[in-house]
């Protein structure tokens, strides 16, 4: 079975990526459990100068892997994942966003294809994002009927005015990488955001 997070290290730099290709990288329990072990894992490690979140294949994220919304795939989250973890006030969920945040590093997300759902709230973890030109984004969630809560209210907001962030929450809408630069969900945009 392929890893479903791969972490390289080039000198100081940790390249951590998300890797289901075949799912353009959607979020599976196993891999929100990966991304908050790389991330524990990074952090404790003092010779990493800087992160780069990427996604394999031509896609950062695209959100929540809808097998989880299964009878069985709701059975395997199970009620616990939804309390706090033992070393953080954020639930597993949340955690897979959040831990970006608690990295004493630069953590760069570097966005291919798209960032949807919990793909953009994980890429709302990192410190600066840099998005290729046909990028495209979105809080998806509300297409489910669920709340976008990985941790959406402590990232965002301090990049975006609330009631634009209020805007894209409520609609679901996709932002192309142009607009989404403008609105300060991406820091810049990059031929080759990985580069």
């Amino acid at each position: 079975m392929t890893a479903p997070v791969l972490v390289d290290r080039d000198a100081h730099v940790a390249v951590v990526t998300l890797n289901r290709p075949h799912k353009h990288n959607a979020l599976n329990l196993e891999m929100l459990e990966a991304l908050t072990d790389a991330g524990r894992t990074l952090a404790a490690d003092r010779r990493v100068r800087a992160v780069v979140l990427c996604g394999a294949g031509d896609t950062f994220c695209a959100g929540i892997d809808t097998s989880i919304f299964t009878a069985t795939g709701i059975a395997a989250a199970g009620a616990g994942r939804m309390r706090p973890m033992s070393d953080s006030p954020a639930n597993f969920f949340q955690r897979a966003a959040l831990v970006w945040q608690e990295l004493p590093v630069p953590v760069i997300a570097a966005i291919d294809g798209v960032a949807f759902g919990g793909g953009l709230q994980i890429a709302m973890g990192a410190d600066i994002r840099l998005a290729a030109e046909t990028a495209r984004f979105s809080v998806m969630e509300i297409r489910w009927g669920i709340v976008p809560d990985m941790g959406i209210t402590s990232s965002m907001r301090h990049v975006m005015p609330l009631d634009r962030l209020k805007e894209l929450v409520f609609t679901g809408r996709i932002v192309a990488a142009p607009e989404a630069h403008e609105l300060g969900l991406v820091t810049a945009l990059s031929a080759e955001p990985v580069a």
